[in-house]
């Protein structure tokens, strides 16, 4: 597949650390690269999850606009044969912490699903929202959903490439005042509907299982 090949050449010359790892899953297989900051991916059943430890924005003081930015490739095949896969959804989720009169911070991206065996795709922009509580460490969370079926003639497919890409900000222009922001354990779960769909509920049962746990430990 040419854009298989591509992605693979892409890592291979972004980093001599870089490393393509392969784990499965029920019905799939994700493979992706090692040497970012989303950490190590876990399979659960069709979902994959991430638990990133150093995807942090901090902005102190007179420290300004701080940018913390990283994107993460998945390619994702089904292990057998009569399944297609026809959904994708996604969960993020961090905490973030705010003191003084001149603080912000944001959490955003992009999360998009490119057929390896067609020219068809379908992307989601990603936003938090408003992050403005004050004092306490608040948590923020992102969920997305990208039904093939949006996309006129596309439907499903047997091999995609997932990209995620997430951008975190801080700032702070006074003394005294912090700003941070970052993604936690669990931080986003990408779950593979095969055909035939379950209930709409169940696209979101890995993911959300995931930061479920994190909760309870």
């Amino acid at each position: 597949m040419i854009r298989l090949a591509g992605i693979c050449l892409l890592f291979v010359c972004a980093s001599a650390q870089a490393a393509l790892v392969t784990v499965s899953g029920t019905d799939v297989k994700f493979t992706y690269d090692d040497a970012t900051l989303f950490g190590t991916g876990y399979a659960v059943g069709n979902g994959i999850f991430f638990m990133p430890t150093t995807f942090t924005a901090e902005s102190n003081n007179t420290d300004g606009l701080v940018t913390v930015s990283d994107t993460l490739y998945i390619e994702v095949e089904l292990l057998g044969s009569g399944t297609a896969m026809t959904q994708f959804a996604l969960a993020e989720q961090g905490d973030y912490q705010l003191n003084g009169t001149t603080v912000s911070v944001t959490a955003t991206g992009t999360f998009d699903v490119s057929s390896d065996t067609s020219a068809y795709s379908d992307s989601n922009a990603l936003s938090a929202g408003a992050l403005t509580v004050q004092g306490a460490l608040t948590e923020w969370q992102i969920d997305s959903l990208i039904d093939l079926a949006d996309t006129v003639g596309w439907g499903q497919d047997t091999a995609v490439t997932l990209m995620l890409d997430n951008t975190l900000t801080a700032e702070s222009t006074l003394l005294g005042d912090q700003a941070m922001i970052q993604k936690k354990f669990g931080a986003f779960g990408v779950n593979v509907t095969i055909v035939p769909i379950p209930a709409a509920a169940l696209l979101f049962t890995s993911a959300l299982a995931c930061l479920g746990w994190r909760r309870r430990h």
